[in-house]
């Protein structure tokens, strides 16, 4: 092992130590359809930065035995293997994001950001009223007797398809409105999510470019740093809801799948949103730090 690799897991040690001290101290679980929903803690922002200081490797070994360890020091429940492994996959995925993004240029990765923020708000805006044309809400089979027997014809294509999707399973009321949430709330949310992250750019890259942080001329942004930490953060918690929902939770299958996953992913969001402030203002003080700044990919 070289001098710099050793370096770079003492560092990785630091960062995970710290994390499992706020995990102890100052995280909790939000409570969600009589379980532990989703943890809330800005302890994962120290698993994250040895994925963005120093590449895939140690935010893998960080995230994993993050996760791992943390069960232990503050148990809540049994060990799932998955989630483990989720959280590996994660701060690998991290350390390659943040070396895909990081070259690329502000004003491609901010355009594609509000495309895409106006394809999802559109698409939810254009599914919820022609739903409600179609009178199509999560009381629509309250009074249907047989619903094999509903004509599709005259409905817009949403409508069509969310009624296709639901009128001959076991129980269609119940899954309709897992249906609706998938094709009106869900891109609503995927849409606020991409409002969200450009104000967030806007806020701290102008704070940045103001104190002259960067050293060129360049604009300075941080939407990589943020669709780095803030994506990949809302696919672990995708994953890791699929899990709970399929494997871990039997009360939750009750429920659609979506009613799990979009409380979840939205408090991910919010979490995301305050790492990315404090991933700013660490990786500002570790580019103040001679012996960090030597072993980091800064």
């Amino acid at each position: 092992m070289t001098n710099l690799h050793l370096r770079r897991l003492i560092a990785t040690a630091v960062f995970l130590a710290v994390s499992l001290v706020l995990r102890i101290t100052v995280s909790g679980y939000l409570p969600l359809f009589g379980a532990n929903g989703v943890r809330v803690g800005i302890h994962g922002v120290f698993t994250i930065m040895p994925a963005i200081l120093f590449g895939p490797w140690y935010g893998a070994v960080a995230s994993g035995l993050g996760d791992f360890l943390g069960h232990y020091v503050r148990p809540s429940g049994a060990w799932l293997w998955q989630i483990t492994v989720i959280s590996t996959v994660g701060g690998f995925m991290r350390g390659w994001a943040w070396r895909l993004l990081r070259a690329r240029s502000p004003v491609v990765t901010r355009g594609v950001v509000v495309v895409m923020t106006l394809v999802f708000l559109g698409f939810g805006a254009i599914s919820m009223v022609q739903l409600r044309q179609d009178g199509i809400t999560r009381q629509f089979y309250d009074n249907v007797v047989d619903p094999a027997a509903i004509d599709t014809l005259g409905m817009s294509s949403i409508g069509r398809l969310v009624i296709n999707r639901t009128q001959n399973t076991s129980n269609p009321a119940n899954n309709l409105s897992g249906r609706i949430a998938e094709v009106a709330y869900a891109p609503l949310v995927a849409g606020v999510f991409g409002v969200v992250l450009l104000g967030v750019d806007m806020f701290l890259s102008k704070g940045l470019q103001k104190e002259k942080v960067s050293k060129t001329d360049k604009p300075v942004s941080i939407m990589p740093l943020a669709l780095t930490i803030i994506i990949i953060s809302l696919m672990i918690s995708t994953a890791n809801s699929i899990v709970l929902w399929a494997v871990a939770v039997p009360a939750w299958r009750t429920f659609p799948f979506v009613y799990i996953w979009l409380p979840r992913v939205f408090i991910a969001l919010l979490t995301s949103v305050a790492n990315v402030f404090i991933a700013v203002f660490l990786l500002r003080v570790c580019d103040r730090l001679p012996h960090v700044k030597k072993i980091a990919n800064l």
